[in-house]
């Protein structure tokens, strides 16, 4: 009995007016004593968009329950703020151009196409020339661009970077070969001393006499022709066959140098 009474005044508030006592078991308050009411505002519903962050506007409350948390409905704190942006997003709707999918007849391909932009055919697109390509290329990036469905614009753009690319791969391929320029000198100059000069001379001479432009080009473009190996072998061959022909043979024996000139007609210096 002592525990309760002692747990009663623990349990009552400063003053002990209520002695512990609960609201429902407490008396009422006096007229106009305020402490211990609720304060009620009725112009502010529980549902007043209002009232405190996170409060679901009272409007949705009337919608079914998947409706409730959708965000797009939950973003509007009034229907008349919904209903503004259905509008705007029913005009988007029919202003947008949407592809056709699946089974749309040819009216609608060509349709779409035409709102997008896309030529008929790979000459609507307008690609600006570069020394850098050829026409063959173009030919193929305007089929390509046509069949990925690319407007004039996009094809444009996509093209111009394309050549960007090619021009830097170009300066880098350049900058390649000179180095690998660069560092055959040295090697040969290093190997060979006072007999370089005479060296490289003699491997010109026998790629000039032996080598078809197909050839020549080919060790232009790739680089080879800074290869220090294949310019010892070249200067090596011309060496070996001086300035006689390489089908030299006996005198009064022309046999197979026919069918050698038929081969070369463009190098006569090799039969000198």
């Amino acid at each position: 009995m002592m525990i309760y009474r002692r747990l009663q005044e623990l349990m009552a508030p400063e003053g002990g007016d209520n002695g512990g006592a609960t609201l429902l078991t407490g008396g009422q308050p006096e007229q106009g004593d305020t402490a211990g009411q609720v304060q009620t505002n009725p112009a502010a519903p529980a549902n007043n968009p209002a009232a405190g962050e996170g409060d679901v506007p009272g409007w949705i409350s009337g919608l079914t329950s998947d409706l409730r948390t959708n965000p797009i409905v939950l973003g509007h704190k009034k229907p008349s703020d919904f209903v503004k942006a259905a509008l705007e997003w029913k005009g988007k709707a029919e202003t947008a151009i949407v592809k056709p999918g699946e089974g749309a007849t040819p009216e609608e391909v060509e349709a779409y196409r035409t709102a997008m932009g896309i030529p008929k055919d790979t000459s609507g697109y307008e690609l600006p020339e570069s020394n850098l390509v050829s026409k063959e290329f173009l030919d193929a990036q305007r089929e390509l661009y046509l069949k990925h469905g690319l407007n004039k614009e996009q094809a444009k753009a996509v093209h111009e970077a394309t050549v960007a690319q090619i021009a830097k791969g170009a300066e880098l391929l350049k900058k390649a070969n000179q180095d690998a320029r660069n560092d055959a000198e040295k090697t040969l100059k290093a190997e060979l001393g006072d007999k370089y000069p005479q060296t490289l001379k003699s491997a010109q001479n026998a790629l000039r006499r032996f080598a078809t432009p197909e050839l020549v080009k080919y060790l232009t473009d790739t680089g080879m022709g800074n290869n220090a190996a294949l310019i010892k072998t070249f200067a090596a061959i011309q060496e070996q066959i001086g300035g006689d022909s390489l089908l030299g043979g006996s005198r009064g024996e022309p046999t197979a140098l026919s069918e050698v000139q038929k081969r070369f007609p463009n190098s006569p210096e090799m039969f000198k």
